[in-house]
């Protein structure tokens, strides 16, 4: 296997903030509006904290293990039968969520965009263009992206800036209308869809440059940050724009800009953020297909890590268009069964590896069991 390129921390703060946001931006506030209502924003806030946790988690494993994946992660801290399990486990769930980015992707563009073409073209050119960019290697995405977040960021805060005669305030309050039970379902959703999948970008540290290991924690919690704050702008604008019934508004930004109408300049903003929302989710797509392939190259230690690159591609299409029978299904699948998965899989296997590395390293401080001040 080729030794492995390396990446700045600047780099890897833009591939965590396209990681995090994704398509995020633009799927996120409907699911949590339905399910928290006008307290959408404060599940965010809450779920934001959770994914923090996961964060530190993940750079902790990266400091007491630095150049290691969650896989060669598990292998030296359990052994290598249950990294392998936990390899499997991964692959599971990449399985999932890689072809639920894409056919996100071919449903918006058959709802929105092209009604009459089918599904499966957008899916297998939004595969291709995938494939070949995660084939040239992560410097080259680390660089790509770079530009493309800017312009996914700079696209969604015109929208934003842009709608605010749209804007009413009143429709943020009450807050708790419905007690906690809203507002912990909606913390589950996105505590799993986004923030918590925080946890698969350990597979990607050991990418980042060695010699800027001091700057990297830094940036990565404020690229972090930026999301957050990033996708609590998107709920509270769609909150204010569309009130009660802003759970049933599917794109909310994208709906949003159809709304802008400022004399005869700012008319038909839908463009800027379809092209927002495609960017999100094709960079998201690039990460996990990047990561599925990793975890698939160590768990069978192949020495050439792109064997696998259009086997795997190939199955994910293929899902794509057969695990979602409809919009409704899509939507269950999607903010149900993988925040669940997400917390379940991904962040505890970051909070077990966590803390047997912290015990390895406090048994390693002190043998015979003793603290550092006994006699």
């Amino acid at each position: 296997m080729k030794p492995r390129e390396t990446v700045t921390s600047s780099q890897m703060a833009f591939l965590a903030i396209a990681f995090s946001i994704g398509s995020s931006i633009v799927y996120i506030p409907s699911p949590l509006e339905q399910a928290a209502g006008n307290a959408a924003w404060l599940s965010l806030a809450a779920s934001f904290g959770f994914g923090l946790l996961v964060l530190s988690c993940v750079l902790y494993l990266n400091r007491t293990h630095p150049g290691q994946s969650m896989v060669e992660c598990c292998r030296s801290l359990l052994g290598p039968a249950p990294a392998a399990v936990a390899a499997v486990f991964l692959i599971a769930m990449l399985f999932f969520a890689l072809p639920a980015i894409v056919a996100g992707i071919g449903d918006f563009q058959t709802s929105i965009v092209m009604k009459e073409t089918p599904d499966y073209v957008f899916n297998s050119f939004s595969f291709l263009a995938v494939v070949l960019t995660v084939r040239a290697g992560i410097l080259v995405m680390a660089r790509m992206f770079l530009l493309l977040v800017v312009v996914m960021l700079l696209f969604s805060f015109t929208v934003i800036l842009l709608a605010l005669p749209l804007y009413r305030p009143e429709y943020l309050l009450p807050l708790l209308p419905g007690g906690m039970k809203p507002l912990l379902h909606g913390t589950f959703i996105a505590s799993g869809f986004p923030f918590g999948e925080i946890a698969l970008f350990t597979m990607l540290m050991p990418y980042a440059a060695n010699s800027e290991s001091a700057k990297l924690n830094r940036r990565l919690y404020a690229a972090y940050s930026a999301t957050g704050v990033t996708l609590l702008l998107s709920a509270v604008c769609s909150t204010m724009t569309f009130g009660p019934a802003a759970g049933e508004v599917q794109f909310a930004l994208f709906r949003i800009s159809y709304e802008i109408q400022i004399g005869e300049l700012f008319q038909r903003m839908e463009a800027i953020i379809g092209i927002a929302l495609i960017l999100g989710s094709y960079m998201k797509a690039c990460l996990f297909l990047f990561i599925l392939n990793r975890t698939a190259v160590e768990l069978l230690r192949l020495r050439d890590d792109k064997a696998l690159l259009f086997p795997l591609s190939f199955v994910c299409l293929l899902l794509s268009l057969t695990m979602f029978r409809n919009p409704a299904d899509f939507n269950h699948q999607v903010y149900v069964i993988w925040p669940f998965i997400v917390l379940s899989t991904g962040c505890t296997l970051v909070f077990l590896l966590s803390a047997l590395a912290w015990l390895s390293r406090r048994t390693r401080s002190f043998p015979n069991g003793r603290s550092e001040n006994a006699p």
